[in-house]
């Protein structure tokens, strides 16, 4: 449907230039806080991560809220950027693309995983949906190139406004 964000990716590079054709609407600036559960996921030695959140908006279409952690040394790495600092900044840029000219080593992988979640009344309001609106989850666990984990995103996806294939082969006998 023509109202559907429609986007291939089949690499981390294609993520990185979702930036070409969507903007960035920061919602929660980029701040410390105790997540036990994206800690661990992160393997961060505390309990403690950086946290953001935002939409990703196609032609002004908010289709996507997602919310960003960070060990707190990668976070670091960021923290100047107004992007990632000032509420309501409207930017093209991905947090991965960030990241990765200034980490010690490149991102290499994600891995993924695509789930439904509800919309709770605060995604809701951002989405711009009823609550408990169906919607697609898609977390990512985005590694560096010796395999150290240096960002977790969690999205929720609009089903009016996305979706999500995957095109499979098979490999030639």
């Amino acid at each position: 449907r023509e109202e559907q964000y429609l986007r291939q990716f089949g690499s981390v590079e294609d993520l990185m230039a979702l930036s070409l054709d969507t903007t960035m609407r920061l919602v929660s600036p980029l701040r410390r806080r105790v997540d036990v559960d994206a800690a661990g996921r992160l393997r961060v030695g505390s309990d403690r991560v950086d946290h953001l959140s935002f939409l990703r908006l196609h032609e002004d279409t908010p289709f996507c809220l997602t919310t960003v952690h960070l060990p707190p040394d990668v976070g670091a790495l960021v923290a100047d950027r107004p992007e990632l600092t000032e509420a309501g900044t409207d930017s093209r840029v991905t947090i991965i693309g960030l990241l990765d000219g200034r980490l010690p080593e490149p991102i290499a992988e994600a891995e993924q995983s695509v789930t439904v979640a509800v919309a709770s009344a605060e995604v809701a309001a951002q989405l711009d949906c009823p609550p408990q609106h169906p919607l697609l989850r898609i977390d990512r666990l985005y590694l560096s190139a010796s395999g150290r984990p240096v960002e977790l995103a969690v999205s929720h996806f609009v089903p009016e406004h996305y979706s999500y294939r995957v095109r499979l082969r098979r490999h030639p006998r």
